[in-house]
């Protein structure tokens, strides 16, 4: 039987950044509190409320403190080190602290490999991706892939980084024969040319229980999410193909909590690029276009309380704020702040640099595809 964790039970997080901001702001609203654990002083999360726990990840002692204090433990941040995976799943087996979602997901989804040959193994589509963990496998690869093809690093890459494109088999050699006999941490997968790029916010509860938004249409500039349109404009197959995908992942892998999962879409095929197993960047319209938010879905995965009969929503849209576009004195900010089906979403970060993540705006109504 489901444990229902009611307020004013404590709550924590693993990460305290904007997606820490948005689930604690959920969570205090309705009378919990919450714990958050990072390296960083005066985070996002805690401006609004979360006490912080300030370490390092590989901070075991201060960790284990962390986890006596809280009722129940999710993340959002998944790149957590191997060894305090295990730290918090031997705690919570131990102390039958709920853990959400497991351990061993974010392990999963922090590592391309492991990602992708799960993709494979649950018979979801994916593009052809060689592993490499020496110089022999690197050669293997250069003989066994197509090209173009992008190199990436397995683990801590996103919004483009860690990644090297090579246009061609020659090129591709030429880096294998500058490698020693070192360990390598690589995949190598082929260059796939797609015509759109989409995703799906899924929340899937203890008992077993799967709703899913209607797939959103995202467009990136620079490796990183511009703009989200919702719902995205795919064909019904497609559609159909890409929340089956997200449900087969989930039950493969007995998820609990929120997850994002984003495709490639070329013609009428689909093919999974990776997933975020936490709210997702491009769910962010659901805190004003839907009749529940990612957030309060994750909220309710982790503290037992009922999903909803079901998700709706309206036509959205989501705009990232990045530090060249954190602009609050200009004609732009003033003209969506006057318009009420824009709202404006900032994380309360002090620093706008370069293609940080200092805020968002959404916006809810026809013409949605239009708003940016």
């Amino acid at each position: 039987m489901t444990k229902i964790l009611v307020p004013p039970a404590r709550l924590g997080v693993m990460g305290s950044g904007q997606l820490g901001r948005m689930f604690a702001q959920e969570a205090i609203r309705m009378g919990y509190q919450v714990s958050v654990y990072s390296p960083e002083r005066n985070s996002p999360a805690s401006l609004v409320g979360a006490v912080e726990t300030v370490a390092p990840y590989e901070d075991e002692n201060s960790l284990q403190t962390f986890l006596k204090s809280i009722d129940a433990l999710t993340f959002e941040f998944e790149n957590i080190p191997g060894a305090e995976l295990n730290l918090i799943s031997e705690y919570s087996q131990k102390n039958s602290l709920p853990v959400f979602p497991s351990p061993e997901c974010i392990r999963i989804a922090q590592h391309r490999i492991r990602e992708k040959t799960l993709f494979s193994k649950l018979g979801l589509p994916t593009v052809p991706f060689y592993p490499i963990t020496d110089k022999a496998e690197a050669t293997k690869a250069a003989e066994t892939s197509k090209f173009p093809a992008v190199l990436k690093t397995s683990s801590f890459g996103y919004d483009g980084k860690g990644q090297t494109k090579f246009k061609s088999k020659e090129e591709f050699r030429a880096w294998v024969g500058s490698l020693g006999q070192e360990p390598l941490d690589l995949i190598l997968e082929e260059w796939y040319e797609f015509d759109k790029e989409g995703s799906v916010i899924l929340a899937r509860d203890q008992k077993g229980n799967i709703l899913c938004f209607s797939p959103s249409e995202n467009i990136h500039k620079n490796h990183i999410l511009d703009t989200t349109i919702h719902p995205g404009n795919f064909s019904d197959p497609i559609k159909k193909q890409m929340i089956e995908s997200a449900k087969i992942l989930a039950e493969g892998i007995d998820y609990v909590g929120v997850f994002g999962l984003e495709f490639f879409i070329k013609g009428d095929k689909i093919v999974l690029n990776e997933f975020a197993p936490r709210p997702h960047n491009s769910g962010h319209f659901s805190q004003d276009g839907a009749n529940i938010s990612q957030f309060q879905l994750q909220l309710r995965c982790l503290t037992g309380l009922p999903l909803p009969s079901e998700l709706s929503s309206q036509p959205s849209s989501m705009k990232n704020i990045l530090g060249q576009d954190y602009l609050p004195e200009s004609a732009l900010w003033a003209k969506y702040l006057s318009d009420e089906r824009y709202t404006l979403h900032l994380y309360g970060k002090s620093d706008p640099r370069q293609d940080r993540k200092m805020g968002h705006w959404n916006f809810v109504g026809d013409g949605a595809e239009k708003a940016f």
